[in-house]
């Protein structure tokens, strides 16, 4: 049996032990890992990362500094969009398909049919990889909330980063915006130091009384730093420097905050001015804003004079920082609009299709595959036209691409609603 298919099989297996999806506590995961030896207590300095939108950008800027930096560097995102390999980055390299076939199975022996859920079990995954193998650093991204996050197990993170707070999984955190950011300041520890994004008053608050109660200090955006775009160029400015960047390679204004994120961690960290500046330009996030140049998908739109753009915004937060970018390209290159959208049902659809009324694209509702609460075409297309917006509905992404690529002349065709229709369309485009 190949490795792959090891993969396959084990987190069907994963699938059975528990019967809710997510179900948020510490306890279970605690359980597992004193069975494997507490590996989460054996990792190298960590950087703990939570919030709304911006983890897994800013954690791969960080991953991108601290390469430049001549440092190997433990990584861990969630969730993945091809392959459950893309979770797991160890001192720098990927995880290789037999490497995790055995950690799952490792994990999955040890665990012994016990009641747990698919992710608490990935979490301890991790965990093990990051011990066995040596790194300087290791960044871990929350999977949702904070306090109950099964990565939450970390006692005392060297660092721990807040990225932009907003409102998303209610069924799960709630739709106060306070108790949603106590779930995500939950990750603060005594005495580690915390740096969070630019927040609203509400989330601003939490997280400060947070870091007072656990004698943590904070430095926040807009106060303590501050990040701007001058003459093509990132500036960053705190209370003793002021300094002259690259834009990050990741296109969107909204990954201007997240690249001041970023740099307010690697100053913490005592990562040079040049490493800094490296890790902006090289760094890579696949479906986020992304923009396909090659690939089955882009020579098809290419080939018609149209563009194709991937993004994983799937709240209405993220889908006004996707909105903003597009109006700036649009600006600048004009084009039919076109968003093939896929949502889950635990989305505010109709603020999510809002946050693009001005643009008035056209909207190409599609269903999810394996997505677990998928939202249907007809739903989204109710939502989008309350929020003015012609829509129609297709039966799956490629019936959406011909028809995208026929409406209009050389459109700008964008994928957007799901991580998990993100990672469908980059794997048709491999």
């Amino acid at each position: 049996m190949s490795a792959g298919q090891r993969i396959k099989r084990a987190l069907a297996r994963f699938d059975a032990l528990h019967p809710a999806e997510i179900s948020l506590g510490l306890a279970r995961v605690r359980v597992l890992l004193a069975k494997l030896g507490d590996p989460h207590d054996h990792l190298p300095p960590t950087i703990h990362v939570a919030g709304t939108n911006g983890k897994g950008s800013t954690i791969a800027m960080l991953g991108s500094m601290a390469e430049a930096a001549g440092l190997s560097a433990h990584i861990h995102t969630s969730p993945h969009l091809v392959h459950l390999n893309e979770r797991y980055v160890l001192g720098g390299n990927p995880i290789t398909d037999p490497a995790l076939a055995d950690l799952l199975e490792d994990v999955e022996a040890v665990n012994d049919g016990t009641s747990i859920t698919q992710f608490e079990l990935l979490t301890a995954v991790m965990f093990l990889a990051f011990a066995r193998s040596p790194a300087d650093i290791a960044l871990i991204e929350v999977g949702l909330g904070g306090e109950f996050d099964a990565s939450n197990v970390l006692a005392k993170p060297a660092l721990c980063l807040i990225s932009p707070i907003a409102h998303d999984h209610a069924d799960y955190l709630g739709t106060d915006m306070a108790d949603i950011a106590r779930a995500k300041a939950g990750i603060i520890k005594p005495g580690v130091p915390v740096i969070s994004a630019r927040q609203d008053d509400i989330a601003r608050d939490v997280i400060e009384q947070a870091c007072h109660r656990a004698k943590a200090s904070l430095q926040c955006a807009g106060e303590k730093f501050h990040v701007r775009v001058e003459d093509g160029r990132l500036v960053y400015e705190d209370e003793t420097q002021l300094l002259d960047l690259p834009l990050p390679r990741l296109k969107g204004a909204h990954q201007v905050e997240n690249a001041g994120l970023a740099v307010a961690a690697a100053l913490h960290m005592g990562w040079d001015h040049t490493a800094i500046a490296q890790g902006l330009e090289t760094v890579h996030w696949p479906g986020r804003f992304d923009v396909l140049h090659r690939g089955a998908l882009a020579k098809r739109a290419i080939d018609k004079g149209a563009q194709i753009i991937v993004d994983g915004a799937h709240n209405p937060h993220a889908a006004q920082a996707l909105a903003s970018s597009l109006n700036e390209m649009q600006k600048h290159d004009p084009r039919p609009l076109v968003l093939i959208a896929g949502l889950q049902n635990t989305k505010d659809a109709v603020e999510f299709f809002k946050a693009f009324s001005a643009l008035a694209p056209l909207v190409i509702c599609i269903p999810v595959k394996h997505a677990p609460h998928p939202m249907t075409p007809e739903d989204m297309q109710v939502a989008a036209r309350h929020a003015n917006l012609e829509a129609r509905i297709a039966p799956a992404f490629e019936a959406a691409f011909k028809s995208a690529l026929s409406t209009a002349r050389d459109p700008r065709i964008v994928v957007c609603g799901s991580l998990y229709l993100a990672g469908e369309v980059l794997a048709l485009n491999a």
